[in-house]
């Protein structure tokens, strides 16, 4: 009898101290878990969030430096593109105001100073002809000099280099009549810039021949005529 108990009492200890390992061993596995992870969080996690909130310095601060050039860049750039397209506009609505529109806005791009209005638009062209009219006068000189040239082409030759010469003049006196707001002025001699040329081209005519200027003459006289247009709506 004594045996049989002190083999329960046996199996009753044996059994207990089972029970308590096995929750040993479960309380171990569960808190080291959560251990790891709460060490991993914590390496994680930025010690110092008020770090976060300092500007960037060293290769940061030339790397952020380097994305926020470009976008000034294209900030500028886009602010360049809208004025040069209003500038565009108001030279094509002007210049569809005359009869050759497109020579007009050719023309003008590289005589264009300030504002485009129409008083600077009427003196960019001025100069535009003025300048082709230069060039006009040194191509006669040059045709002139040819020792193939016959006595009648010279004949012809000299009276536009005089004619031409006219109207350097003519247009000279149209840009002081701008300043001087002589309307009447103004037309008179651009007028008269259309005369002389026209006058070139028939001598050549007059002689039965073929005019070496007859391209350049026809540009000058279009020329001639915007500025003409262009001067109709300025108000001096």
């Amino acid at each position: 009898m004594a045996t049989l108990k002190a083999h329960a009492l046996f199996l009753l200890v044996a059994a207990t101290s089972a029970l308590l390992l096995s929750s040993a061993v479960d309380a171990i596995c569960v808190s080291r878990k959560p251990q790891s992870l709460e060490s991993a969080s914590l390496k994680t996690l930025p010690q110092t969030p008020a770090s976060f909130k300092r500007p960037p310095s060293g290769p940061l601060a030339s790397l952020s430096a380097s994305f926020k050039k470009p976008l000034s860049d294209a900030l500028a750039s886009l602010s360049t593109s809208k004025a040069a397209v209003a500038v565009d506009h108001m030279v094509a609505d002007i210049c569809h105001q005359t009869d050759y529109p497109d020579i007009c806005i050719s023309s003008v791009g590289a005589h264009l100073k300030g504002p485009a209005d129409v008083l600077s638009l009427l003196t960019a062209e001025i100069e535009a002809c003025t300048e082709k009219m230069k060039s006009a006068a040194a191509e006669v000189t040059k045709l002139a000099a040819d020792p193939s040239a016959s006595p009648a082409t010279k004949m012809a030759l000299s009276a536009c280099d005089e004619n031409y010469s006219s109207a350097l003049d003519s247009l000279s006196s149209a840009q002081e009549a701008i300043a001087a707001h002589d309307a009447g002025t103004l037309n008179s001699e651009l007028s008269a810039v259309i005369t002389f040329v026209t006058t070139c081209d028939d001598s050549f005519a007059e002689m039965t021949m073929n005019s070496p200027l007859e391209g350049t003459g026809r540009i000058l006289q279009k020329l001639g005529s915007n500025c003409l247009a262009i001067a109709a709506r300025a108000h001096l």
